[in-house]
């Protein structure tokens, strides 16, 4: 049960944010918004403050801010001259890219703030510091790795901490590939073929988390930023590595199973759980992105493409690609779910 509040409460504070982003900048901007939904469907608690219906609804699996004038019809321009579509198309752009921004800034806010209290530890470097000779047998290579030496590079595709490195493993073909170390030499090795295997060799090289650094404001910023660049590379790389087969579908996580994540991470420390929800938060603003109507990516595309055009695309252009969007969003969302599943039935 608490696992389950605390999924909720996680996507409740992402999608807030997101939200949020749009709101403040349609009523900085001067557009109407007469709704803000955290969830769907019934409303567990709603209020009415400066124009505006804020609701927290049953169904905790996204949200929206209604802002009139979206479809630009004649009976809207009566009745909303200052609506949405009738605004500048920089105006538009500037609103549905908020929410991704919004959940892009929760997420360095959040790397930064952990790295100012100095309890957490960043990313780690991929250095060997001992071999599991029962996991990984001398035949595939793995036992002349020597120790305290740092992986730099797979074949030709280099590394920077084990994050990389287990993306780039997983995306390799079965058989003999080359790491080389920061010493200059280079080590012949076998990568299996199924992930199972390949997820057992990461558990056995990784090591235990290293002591986290202090760092002031100034320095915490910087490693906040470069903590963000690292994520959304990573996120970009394991969406590249899906799209092409080199990962299974069958790795994509459901809601069950980040709730089990996120329960995990917060008995390690509060921080690990913080850093936990500022990759969530990265997650969200980069699947949010994507060009599929319905997302804010679709919508912002449908505006670039405006924009060339001169005039608002066809109705039934926007219509169509807002069914074929939500047609797709709505499988990805039962796949996940199904795999999640499978998972708790050990299959």
């Amino acid at each position: 049960m608490f696992t389950v509040l605390l999924m909720v409460l996680v996507a409740d504070v992402l999608i807030f944010v997101h939200e949020i982003g749009h709101l403040l900048a349609a009523r900085a901007l001067g557009m109407p918004a007469t709704s803000f939904s955290v969830g769907f469907g019934p409303a567990l608690l709603r209020k009415h403050w400066r124009g505006t219906e804020y609701r927290l609804a049953l169904v905790p699996l996204g949200g929206y801010v209604r802002i009139e004038g979206m479809n630009g019809t004649p009976e809207e321009r009566l009745a909303w001259p200052n609506g949405f579509a009738f605004q500048p198309l920089w105006k538009r752009l500037i609103v549905i890219g908020s929410g991704v921004t919004a959940n892009a800034l929760l997420a360095l806010v959040l790397y930064t703030g952990v790295s100012v209290a100095g309890s957490w530890s960043g990313p780690i470097d991929a250095r060997v510091v001992e071999v599991d000779q029962e996991v990984l047998p001398p035949t595939a290579g793995w036992s002349s790795l020597p120790s305290d030496r740092t992986i730099q590079q797979v074949d030709d595709r280099p590394v920077s901490d084990w994050s990389e490195f287990a993306l780039v493993l997983l995306g390799l073909e079965e058989g003999f590939h080359v790491l080389e170390l920061d010493d200059g030499s280079g080590h012949r090795v076998w990568i299996p073929e199924s992930e199972s295997a390949r997820i057992q060799l990461l558990e056995a090289l990784i090591p235990a988390l290293p002591e986290p650094t202090d760092h002031d404001l100034r320095a915490g910023v910087a490693a906040g930023t470069r903590e963000v660049g690292r994520t959304a590379r990573l996120i970009a790389h394991s969406g590249q590595l899906l799209a092409t087969g080199s990962i299974g579908i069958r790795q994509l996580n459901g809601p069950i199973e980040l709730a089990r994540v996120s329960e995990r991470t917060l008995r390690m420390s509060l921080s690990q759980f913080l850093a936990f929800v500022a990759f969530l938060s990265l997650n969200l603003a980069i699947l949010n992105s994507l060009p599929i109507p319905v997302l804010d990516g679709g919508h912002f595309a449908m505006l670039v493409a405006e924009g060339i055009r001169g005039r608002p695309l066809p109705p039934g252009v926007r219509r169509y690609g807002s069914v074929a969007g939500a047609t797709v969003v709505l499988f990805f969302m039962t796949f996940v779910l199904l795999n999640d599943m499978l998972r708790l039935f050990g299959y």
